[in-house]
């Protein structure tokens, strides 16, 4: 994609400095290309290979390296990253005029990407006289001034060749889309004079011609010496050669008839101007067949008196009053049918004032607004049936006040909305069209405050909700649509949930939920409710979900019986989210049974977590756990032995424990299994071994193991 140097130029004057590198080994590589796009900010490796920032030059023709792209940065041109700008700032003219370039590039082959060293625009002496561009081609735009060839519309060759006989230089303009063909000739733009053998200020003197792309004339018009128009000026349609305008200038001025014809040669209209303003008197247009278009009159060379518009068949259209070209008094328009369309009302400063009103074809009020000075007093709207739709009021400064209503075609209100100088203040009522309100807001200086409410179209309530200063504050309650139970209920404080949220059957208006909030986050016990009542609770500590218990009730109770699954699971959730002391006897009830889940539950209980830390009743627990089979205790044990922490090192227990819990899955215990095996700690040194032990660990998702795997595969190698 192209982009213009200069954005480039900025963009990298501003990125450059962001990686760094030693300057590359001087260049002796040359070629000679034409740069295609330049993409910005991507990388390249250094000749020392480090990962740099650098820019890539695409090219429209081959290159030594036989690349798409070779990179580009201050560093590689030995320069700075001010001076890499300015270089590329000066080549924007060249870039976008397709020149060809000199370059140096330090390497194809060696370490890192290959880099430019220099670029310079070819001159004969660098690239000999078939990649130079003699700059015989001036680009122009469509307002003939100088531009880069891919903005321009226009071409013309400099320098300009020069009339011997009007002692001119004739200025011959062609379109560039004309070149873009497989055509062998150019469809000539304009052609004209000037007193430049370059153009160089878009100046005409004497005649000047265009013609359309099509091959027809455009226009004819004369320049005086200054380059102003002078003389006589004529337009042409493109469709058929006709005359479009004509008048004559004198000085640049507008001097005399100014005519403008319509494509089938019918005038439509003639005016007359003496330096460049309109004479006084009547100016008509006329449509195509001659009969009046519009009628108006002009005064001090403004439009002024009665103004008229008529319809192709010479009926009214419209009539208004100008003084001074500035509207003034009642202005009316028509249907065609000769019946009034609207009519508006305008004091002598060309505001409106007064009433304005428009009609149906039936002759049926459809609106009326009332003005005082330029400024809406109220509007007033009508369905055709007859039926007001909309009634506003504003104050002295425009700002809607009072009550805004709008109503439907039956006539039912559909809604009313209280303002104070355009805020809203007061209730905002909206209603079905059966007359049943829809939504009730209490708004107080522009902001909701009060109890807002939402009906469904049978008149059931669907949702209220408290406000406060614009802010939910108190209670939200949501009910069902089809069978109006409540649904939900939610307690703010200041937009901010707080307390208990419920959430009921629609059908029963049964509790399903009962969730605490504190600060919008769960923080507390969310209770889950069946027919049979408490189905599952669950603890969140800022809204991070911490324990959870399924049928509490029924846990209670088959612990209590002496079930060691039910008093694990009960202790662990007591633990957690209600009661240490209470967790820690159901837990210890359950470890008395051998249940190596609240056995190891109690290991890292007492290693501190939630409780003070015991060491004595740590490991013996622990090696409990681990006897009884448990792989997380395993493992840990495993690791104690391995680190001579809290037992004394012991490699080759560690690699026992450590098999023990990888022969159950453990992940842990397979990563630490396998860098024993990697390197021969406590275990033979067996690569296939570790390989495997490390393999299962990065697929059970211990990130280390991936990099033990690397280090492995260079050992082997």
């Amino acid at each position: 994609m192209y982009k213009s140097l200069f954005t480039i130029i900025i963009l990298l004057y501003s990125a450059s400095s962001y990686a760094k590198s030693e300057s590359p080994p001087a260049s002796t590589i040359t070629f000679i290309a034409q740069i295609d796009h330049v993409e910005l900010n991507n990388t390249a490796l250094s000749h020392d290979m480090k990962l740099v920032l650098a820019d890539r030059f695409y090219f429209k023709t081959s290159n030594p390296c036989e690349t798409n792209s070779i990179s580009a940065r201050p560093e590689s041109m030995g320069i700075t990253d001010k001076a890499y700008a300015d270089k590329l700032k000066k080549l924007e003219t060249p870039f976008l005029d397709d020149r060809y370039f000199f370059m140096t590039i330090n390497q194809c082959d060696g370490n890192g990407t290959p880099m430019l060293t220099d670029i310079k625009v070819c001159t004969t002496e660098l690239c000999g006289a078939e990649y130079t561009k003699k700059m015989s081609t001036v680009w122009l735009d469509e307002t003939l001034k100088p531009t880069a060839k891919r903005l321009a519309i226009y071409f013309i060759q400099s320098p300009l060749p020069y009339d011997d006989e009007k002692k001119q230089w004739k200025v011959t303009g062609w379109y560039i889309s004309s070149t873009d063909n497989q055509s062998s000739t150019k469809q000539i733009a304009f052609e004209g004079y000037t007193d430049t053998d370059n153009f160089s200020d878009s100046k005409f003197i004497s005649s000047f011609k265009s013609w359309f792309e099509s091959g027809k004339i455009k226009n004819i018009a004369n320049y005086n010496p200054k380059g102003e128009r002078d003389g006589k000026y004529e337009s042409y349609y493109n469709s058929n050669g006709n005359v479009y305008e004509s008048l004559s200038f004198s000085n640049g001025l507008i001097n005399g008839e100014f005519i403008t014809y319509y494509e089938n040669g019918a005038i439509e209209s003639k005016r007359h101007f003496n330096n460049g303003k309109i004479k006084d008197g009547e100016c008509p247009h006329f449509y195509e067949d001659g009969k009046i278009k519009q009628q108006h009159s002009y005064l001090n060379s403004k439009l002024d008196g009665p103004a008229y518009e008529y319809y192709p068949d010479g009926k009214l259209m419209q009539e208004n009053f100008y003084q001074q070209s500035v509207l003034i008094g009642k202005d009316t328009s028509y249907y065609q049918s000769g019946k009034i369309s609207s009519i508006h009302n305008r004091n002598s400063r060309g505001q409106y004032d007064g009433a304005n009103e428009r009609y149906s074809e039936e002759g049926k009020l459809l609106s009326k607004s009332v003005y005082k000075d330029g400024k809406q007093i109220s509007v007033q709207t009508w369905y055709e049936n007859g039926q007001k739709e909309e009634e506003k009021h504003f104050d002295e400064q425009g700002q809607l006040n009072g009550l805004v209503k709008q109503w439907y075609k039956n006539g039912n209100l559909a809604k009313s909305q209280n303002y104070k100088h355009d805020i809203l203040d007061g209730n905002s009522e909206e209603w079905y069209e059966n007359g049943i309100p829809e939504s009730l807001y209490p708004y107080k200086n522009g902001k909701t405050d009060g109890i807002a409410k939402s009906w469904n179209k049978y008149g059931k309530l669907t949702y209220s909700i408290e406000y406060k200063n614009g802010v939910e504050n108190g209670a939200y309650r949501n009910w069902s649509k089809n069978t109006g139970k409540l649904t939900k209920e939610t307690l703010y404080v200041n937009g901010i949930r707080q307390g208990v949220e419920k959430e009921f059957n629609d059908r029963t208006g049964k509790l399903l939920t009962s969730t605490q909030y504190v600060n919008n986050k769960r923080h507390g016990t969310e209770e889950t409710y069946d027919q049979n009542g408490i189905k599952y609770i669950t603890c969140y500590q800022n809204d991070q979900k911490l324990s959870s218990l399924d049928n509490p009730t029924q846990i209670k109770d088959n612990a209590t019986t002496g079930d060691s699954s039910a008093q694990f699971a009960l202790g662990k959730y007591e633990f957690i989210c209600v009661n240490i002391d209470e967790g820690i006897k159901w837990l210890t009830k359950s470890a008395e049974q051998k249940n190596t889940d609240a056995i190891y539950f109690l290991a890292t209980a007492y290693k501190g977590n939630g409780i003070p830390a015991n060491n004595e009743k740590y490991l013996a627990y622990l090696q409990q756990a681990a006897t009884l089979g448990s792989s997380n205790a395993q493992a840990e044990i495993g690791y104690l032995y391995l680190i001579g922490k809290e037992l004394p090192q012991n490699l080759p227990d560690a690699g026992v424990w450590f098999k023990k819990a990888a022969a159950q899955g453990n992940f842990a215990a397979h990563f630490y299994l396998g860098r024993m095996y990697q390197n021969g700690d406590g275990v033979e040194r067996n690569m296939e071994k570790a390989r495997f032990h490390l393999s299962n660990a990065a697929e059970g998702g211990i990130e280390p193991a991936l990099k033990a795997l690397n280090e492995l595969e260079h050992q082997t190698k």
